[in-house]
């Protein structure tokens, strides 16, 4: 798992609700929010392609729809 992390934020540009930033080495790849019918990720476009660890994508989505569906 080398190189992923995640960091819950807040998006200043959705009235600073509660986000999920998913960096493969330090740089933006994704982002999990709250969309009108429920959680929505958004990749970002790249040239590399990305080999994400199925179980710690796993416990991030739930991590996720804990924290940001309780607001």
């Amino acid at each position: 798992m080398s190189g992923w992390s995640a960091d819950f934020s807040n998006d200043p540009f959705d009235d600073y609700k509660l986000i999920v930033e998913i960096l493969f080495n330090d740089e933006d790849v994704a982002v999990i929010k709250q969309g009108i019918s429920g959680l929505e990720i958004k990749w970002y476009s790249s040239d590399i392609d990305y080999i994400i660890p199925m179980e710690w994508l796993l416990e991030l989505l739930n991590d996720a729809k804990n924290k940001l569906l309780s607001n």
